[in-house]
């Protein structure tokens, strides 16, 4: 399975980290450990993907990395990161 990642979630990734750094948030090296592990084994994505958490009609999927939540669309044999929920607003 291919994994593609779209401007607009490298654009989100970036801000998240950047915002995390800034405020000397301990979460960012674990956020950012945990991104760079789940991308360097791409295979293991699939058997983490859940329905997004009330909205289980939609085709999305989700991830969760600590109180991040990282959207995912597959579509023809492709597995598409879409963007990132930060904890503003999740749930």
């Amino acid at each position: 399975m291919n994994i593609r990642v779209t401007e607009m979630a490298r654009w989100q990734v970036r801000l998240a980290l950047q915002d995390l750094i800034k405020r000397r948030d301990p979460e960012a090296s674990l956020f950012a450990q945990a991104l760079r592990s789940l991308f360097e084994e791409p295979k293991t994505i699939p058997d983490r993907l859940c329905p997004v958490e009330g909205m289980s009609e939609l085709p999305h999927q989700e991830v969760v990395l600590g109180s991040y939540r990282l959207l995912f669309l597959e579509k023809e044999e492709t597995l598409w990161f879409l963007g990132l929920w930060p904890p503003i607003y999740a749930n």
